[in-house]
């Protein structure tokens, strides 16, 4: 149980489907990229009735190994048949290297402390060497464990191999999610206190903060001649909200504090900053080329656009895809109540807004932009090891420090830009 993560089957569980009632006793590992099942039976006395008895084993097995793969998304399902007595003679089937079901079949005999193999077994699963060892501990008089011993230790199992990672992930303080909101508050801050609503001013606009235009109607807004639809904007305007109303800001601040903390922490801190910057930029130039569309007339539409929901979304879809391709060793419960929740958060932040956003300004492009590319990142991107996932690999953490350097880049490209607008003021 402990050594290799498997939890005991019930006989009345459904999910042994075929084999249901067979094996005295059986443990299997429900979820995950590997299916596993150890199951010990009693093999009829007469050998020549074992060996009819052991082939209908086998072929029922492997039948359940082929349905759990299909049920579990798993790649691989070790089985391992250990007969509660000896087994004389060998069993050959027809396997090839690359078969996802791998069958073993092995027998010990307490009566005279031995063990062997009649089909090799599964890599990861108890060897016919331990097996031995086990079987001669008891026949020189080691206890043997009882049955509730047996759920006791899968339950600390469980709880400490399974579920306990998780709880201490989703303790731990998301710094850089308070950071990201301590962040568009000051700037929110410096904005209010600097943008003037006076139509004659000459002080910065939003624009000069960073915000992005839309392709071809921004002059017809009045904004700033130099509020050009440059690549740095697509960066610098998921840090810059609306100075009139709190309310944006203050949204964008609680969906942050409640999506961004469940990134870092199932994900870690470069997930989260890395996956916010470019689901930032993929909503963005996906609002940028619908603006371009002839189905868009100049002066109609948004004329302009800023804030984090885009990024924020993204967030959103990388939580929707969480279980599903990466991190199938996370606990089912987590992955369910995550995904539930994220599914929630689009109901109300992307399909209400189309009934209700046109009035109020709602940027639905980069919600779904932002969404769409989550989810793309989601099925590549792992969970963190501790709790189900594993490492990013090389090519994955290249990918996500090249974001923030260029991101960094572009938000020096930002302020140099506020500067010349305080400097020189903007028309």
């Amino acid at each position: 149980m402990t050594r290799y993560r498997l939890r005991l089957a019930d006989q009345r569980d459904g999910r042994l489907g075929n084999l249901l009632g067979s094996y005295v006793l059986a443990a299997a590992q429900w979820n995950g990229p590997r299916a596993a099942l150890v199951a010990f039976y009693e093999p009829p006395a007469d050998p020549a009735l074992a060996g009819q008895d052991l082939a209908v084993r086998c072929d029922a097995a492997r039948r359940w190994g082929l349905d759990r793969l299909a049920q579990q998304g798993a790649k691989v399902c070790d089985i391992l048949l250990v007969a509660l007595g000896p087994l004389s003679g060998t069993l050959t089937v027809s396997t090839n290297p690359g078969d996802p079901v791998r069958l073993g079949v092995a027998w010990v005999d307490v009566a005279g402390g031995n063990a062997g193999a009649v089909l090799p077994l599964p890599p990861d699963l108890p060897s016919v060497a331990e097996l031995r060892a086990r079987t001669r501990a008891v026949h020189d008089g080691a206890p043997t464990p009882t049955l509730a011993a047996v759920d006791l230790a899968e339950r600390q199992t469980v709880a400490g191999g399974y579920v306990a990672p998780v709880r201490r992930a989703m303790v731990t303080q998301p710094y850089l999610t308070y950071g990201l909101i301590a962040v568009f508050v000051v700037i929110w801050l410096f904005e209010t206190t600097t943008i003037s609503r006076a139509a004659n001013s000459t002080s910065p606009d939003i624009c000069s903060f960073g915000a992005l235009p839309n392709y071809d109607i921004y002059s017809a807004f009045g904004l700033s001649p130099g509020c050009t639809v440059a690549w740095w904007r697509f960066v610098s305007s998921a840090f810059v909200h609306d100075n009139v109303d709190v309310t944006h800001v203050l949204f964008n601040s609680i969906a942050m504090l409640f999506i961004g903390r469940l990134v870092e922490q199932l994900y870690g801190r470069l997930v989260l900053l890395g996956t916010f910057l470019i689901t930032a930029v993929a909503g963005s130039l996906l609002w940028v080329g619908a603006s371009a569309l002839p189905i868009h007339a100049p002066g109609t539409g948004l004329a302009i656009s800023y804030g984090a929901s885009g990024g924020i979304s993204g967030l959103v879809g990388l939580l929707l895809m969480l279980g599903r391709i990466q991190g199938k060793s996370v606990p089912v419960g987590i992955t369910h109540t995550v995904r539930n929740y994220a599914t929630t958060v689009i109901v109300l932040n992307v399909a209400l807004t189309f009934l209700f956003g046109a009035s109020i300004g709602i940027n639905n492009y980069a919600h779904i932009g932002g969404l769409v590319a989550g989810g793309i990142i989601g099925a590549i991107l792992p969970p963190l090891r501790s709790i189900g996932g594993r490492d990013l690999g090389v090519v994955e953490r290249g990918v996500l420090w090249l974001s923030i350097a260029v991101s960094a880049v572009a938000l020096v490209f930002a302020t140099v830009n506020l500067a010349e607008a305080f400097a020189h003021g903007a028309p």
